[in-house]
């Protein structure tokens, strides 16, 4: 008897596990049966700017004539899409592209742009956190380091740029820092290369120029200009000095204005 109870205890859950794999497999044929409703894209990104929106993304994919609403979900081709957004300037990673209920799910990291650079040919481009070249964008005006002046236009495509040993190296190293730190990227958003290839730094605060130099030592600089403008700055009229010059160590040289 209850060796019977066991077969029949047996014989009940392999049909019940049958009977959830056949609802299982039914449910995948039947969902790719189903046509797609709309699209989602979820954008990353450490910047508060973005370099494409979810609808520029989207815009992209019907550039190159990927069709989704209304299509059956096994016709949508998922690999096509990554392969083609992959392959645009500003994503930096297609993350994950898949089929989520009735709705096509994208997920992509963009780049985060710290410079924009004008050269002195007058072409523009961007340069990202870690120095790649991206094409100009006017969605970053305003948001992002400007450097400008002295700059060769040697700089036209992600496979050519190689900042180091290079004027623009210089100019990214010290960017780097400013943007690392609160305090400094409030103050500098403008950057100038001049004829004798030294920085200079424009602040948001006050019309004095700060003649920066090269990147070397550039961390002790910007130490000794922020207590300059937390200590001195705020107690001086705008109009006294002409310039600052940070490039001689632990000290700053003030340019009186001439009256």
């Amino acid at each position: 008897m209850a060796k019977g109870m066991k077969i029949i205890k047996f014989l009940a859950s392999l049909l019940l596990t049958l009977g959830i794999i056949v609802l299982v497999v039914w449910s995948v044929i039947k969902s790719k049966e189903q046509k797609c409703t709309d699209a989602f894209v979820t954008i990353q990104t450490q910047k508060e700017i973005q370099l494409l929106s979810e609808s520029d993304i989207l815009n992209i994919l019907k550039r190159n004539h990927v069709e989704w609403k209304g299509k059956a979900l096994k016709e949508i081709d998922l690999l096509n899409i990554h392969k083609i957004l992959a392959g645009e300037n500003y994503i930096k990673s297609v993350d994950k592209v898949h089929i989520l209920g009735t709705k096509l799910q994208i997920e992509v990291t963009l780049y985060d742009v710290l410079l924009e650079i004008k050269t002195a040919t007058g072409d523009k481009f961007l340069l990202d956190m870690n120095g790649i070249y991206l094409p100009y964008s006017p969605k970053v005006e305003n948001d992002v380091i400007f450097a400008s002046g002295n700059i060769p236009n040697t700089f036209k495509n992600k496979e050519t740029v190689t900042l180091e040993n290079t004027e623009l190296y210089e100019i990214f190293t010290v960017a780097s820092l400013i943007n690392a730190d609160s305090f400094y990227k409030a103050l500098f958003k403008k950057m100038y290369l001049n004829e004798k290839q030294e920085i200079v730094l424009t602040p948001s605060v006050g019309n004095t120029p700060v003649l920066f130099g090269t990147m070397q030592d550039a961390e002790h600089k910007l130490k000794v200009l922020k207590r300059m403008y937390e200590d001195v700055m705020p107690y001086t009229p705008e109009d006294k000095f002409a310039q600052l010059d940070v490039r001689f160590k632990n000290r700053i040289v003030a340019t009186k204005t001439k009256s």
